[in-house]
């Protein structure tokens, strides 16, 4: 048996701050080239192996589970409209194996799975989350103590660490959770009080696709040829 074989990705989001994409499709399904994005995170994965994925979905869900109906591997799980991402992972409770990843629908990086599933095995922990630097959406501005503009820096990478999905989780971390919980406030805080959670650093490509902007900029990476999420280490 492999050590992890079962991927959830959380598609059941509104979608509300890419209304020009979303009034008549679910986030995930919005087209990278030829394909939704949720087809290219499957295909991150399955570089690394055979996997099996289940989707909890909400928003407009019958259309994601109309896109899979004939791929064995993808198993669509309707887990409520307005319900939040812990308590989708709680919903599914009942078919999720004693380990598994859990990652967003709409969230593209080429993080080498492998090494994330030996680093979450090496210690041993509930949960691992995948972190990276993000790159700022604003260039910024060097000045002297007179106020004198001396430099600018061009959209720079950002000191600090921000989660980017990509999550591994032994099951036991489902008592962390109810159904009304956000995975990414208390749960994921009890987490690391219980000392519990461990962050793999990603130094490669991420970009989600939470506005009109990046969709524009994710399809203009997919259509200059060369794919950054697929460039694996």
């Amino acid at each position: 048996m492999p050590f992890l074989k079962q991927v959830v990705i959380l598609a059941g989001g509104k979608g509300t701050r890419m209304r020009e994409m979303t009034t008549d499709l679910p986030k995930p399904m919005v087209s990278i080239g030829d394909k939704p994005v949720i087809d290219h995170l499957i295909e991150i994965f399955e570089y690394f192996g055979n996997f099996e994925f289940v989707i909890p979905t909400g928003y407009l869900g019958n259309i994601i589970d109309e896109h899979f109906k004939n791929k064995k591997n993808v198993r669509v799980v309707e887990t409520g409209l307005d319900t939040n991402t812990g308590g989708r992972i709680k919903k599914i409770e009942d078919i999720l194996e004693e380990r598994f990843l859990v990652t967003y629908g709409d969230g593209l990086a080429n993080v080498n799975i492998n090494k994330l599933i030996d680093f979450h095995k090496k210690n041993n922990s509930i949960g691992t989350m995948t972190v990276t630097n993000p790159v700022s959406r604003f260039g910024l501005v060097n000045f002297n103590k007179e106020s004198r503009v001396e430099s600018f820096i061009e959209k720079p990478k950002l000191d600090g660490f921000v989660n980017i999905g990509f999550m591994i989780f032994e099951k036991k971390f489902l008592k962390y959770l109810n159904y009304e919980s956000t995975l990414e406030s208390k749960p994921l805080a009890e987490l690391s009080k219980d000392g519990e959670l461990y962050a793999f650093k990603h130094f490669g490509f991420f970009e989600p696709m939470d506005t009109y902007r990046e969709y524009l900029n994710m399809n203009k990476l997919y259509n200059s040829g060369n794919i950054p999420w697929k460039n694996f280490n």
